[in-house]
């Protein structure tokens, strides 16, 4: 009896004690989209005093003015094995093209006032930060405070993200504390942008932890954190999983596959297509094992991306820039330069990104001679973006820290007939992009086409764009 008084003592004075903890003071503050036009995904951590209780508030307070913060919402939290809590809070009701300001935490402790920026309805363009294998070095920093002034609609992340799991004392656990690093250091633009997230192989800490970190501290959509998809505007987003089981067959292969049928299928109201995973399918570097194209990924699910028309595909884990031409099974589609005055027309086949130059330490050199595919690569840190256009373009950058310069850039047009905004270097409303030479290039194209296979919306703009074409010559 005794013993049992003693455990109630125990169990309630442990209640008593978490009821009346004083809120953690939040930091750590970063979005995330849901995809849901009006909504917007408010994260936040917080320092709790065990790993078992979280017993920080999770409200936000938002409105239109610093001075008028006259809405409220509460979320949820969740821990693991650490002492972070990891806050989410679903804000609703948005109104487009409205800046809002917001705080998060509760109970007397309270963050400072951030604000974001909501889309136009059916804005112009959207413009989309890419970067991979960023860390909390100097050089990762650098990337940061180069990004933080751009207005980014969205920022994504193929991977490799704080590398805590590299910083443990040998024993193959990670410093869970340079998670909580790391989010405070990209929380200038984290705050004002959502960041979307697939996970990398320094995502995967020793046991006890796993992915746990990545699950808790970032939002995904659907119900599994290694793979899921969202529509942000014109761009049908798929964030997959190189570290899980990718062959025919698994649940993931299965995942895409369907998530892929259904995007193409949609082309009418969301035209493009991205993927982004940690291991690049293309990758010329020269590290050694383990690094530059990974093949059995793919093996396993290139001719996904190729069967449903996926437009673009951004990787890490390599620690440099590189582009290739549009290409599947190592046949290149197109190999002009795809520049302004020689755009990507239709390409035909995906175009692959290796992004992995955010923060981390370079790899030495390069795979030589250069592959037929590799259209551009570059040893330098950066960040890359890219502007998707409501009139069927897209224009990509990749931007070096040394001196600020577009070291590279492409674009690829699904539609002749379009207005580009010139936001970052397009030509002006109206402009006249196609000549005789594009003309035969087209046409050539319409030869090489797969009709068995080529999606009927490919076709009818290029045979309009042909036509067209013969209108200006009468």
């Amino acid at each position: 009896m005794r013993l049992i008084t003693l455990l109630l003592i125990f169990v309630f004075g442990t209640l008593v004690i978490s009821m009346n903890v004083e809120s953690a003071e939040p930091e750590q503050v970063h979005l995330a989209t849901n995809g849901i036009p009006g909504e917007m995904v408010v994260q936040w951590g917080t320092e709790e005093d065990t790993t078992v209780f979280c017993d920080s508030d999770n409200t936000v307070e938002y409105g239109t003015g610093q001075d008028s913060l006259n809405f409220s919402e509460e979320g949820d939290d969740d821990m693991y094995l650490w002492t972070t809590c990891t806050h989410t809070t679903i804000l609703s009701g948005l109104t487009s093209n409205t800046t809002y300001y917001y705080r998060v935490g509760g109970g007397g402790e309270w963050s400072d006032i951030f604000s974001f920026k909501t889309l136009e309805a059916e804005p112009e363009s959207v413009l989309i930060g890419a970067i991979a294998d960023h860390g909390t070095s100097s050089n990762a920093q650098e990337t940061t405070s180069n990004m933080v002034p751009i207005d980014f609609d969205l920022v994504i992340h193929a991977g490799d993200i704080s590398y805590a799991n590299g910083a443990g004392s040998g024993n193959g656990v990670g410093d869970q504390s340079v998670w909580d690093e790391y989010q405070n250091q990209i929380e200038k633009i984290a705050s004002k942008s959502p960041h979307m997230y697939a996970p990398g192989n320094h995502e995967e800490d020793a046991e006890p932890y796993g992915f746990d970190a990545y699950e808790s501290r970032f939002y995904t959509t659907g119900s599994n954190s290694f793979w899921y998809s969202f529509d942000f505007e014109y761009i049908h987003f798929v964030s997959i999983s190189s570290e899980h089981d990718y062959d025919p067959g698994s649940s993931q292969y299965t995942w895409l596959e369907n998530d892929l049928e259904d995007a193409d299928g949609n082309r009418e109201n969301v035209p493009w297509v991205i993927v982004f995973a940690h291991r690049a399918m293309y990758s010329s570097n020269g590290e050694g094992d383990g690094h530059g194209s990974e093949i059995e990924f793919r093996d396993a699910m290139e001719s996904l991306l190729f069967d449903y028309h996926v437009d673009l595909a951004i990787w890490g884990h390599d620690h440099h820039y590189e582009r290739t031409y549009p290409v599947f099974e190592e046949q290149v589609y197109a190999n002009n330069t795809g520049s302004y005055d020689d755009p990507y027309y239709l390409p035909g086949a995906p175009i692959h990104i290796v992004a992995g130059m955010a923060g981390r330490s370079l790899y030495d050199g390069f795979e030589e001679p250069q592959p037929d595919w590799s259209a551009y690569r570059e040893l330098s840190y950066g960040y890359t973006q890219f502007e998707v256009t409501k009139s069927g373009t897209l224009h990509y950058e990749f931007i070096r820290n040394s001196d600020g310069i577009v070291s590279d850039e492409f674009w690829i047009v699904q539609s002749l007939d379009y207005k580009p905004s010139g936001t970052i270097g397009y030509p002006e409303p109206g402009t006249n992009q196609t000549n005789e030479t594009e003309e035969k290039d087209i046409v050539d194209k319409v030869k090489e086409l797969d009709y068995a296979n080529a999606p009927i919306s490919i076709l009818i703009v290029t045979i309009v764009a042909i036509f067209k074409s013969r209108l200006r010559e009468v």
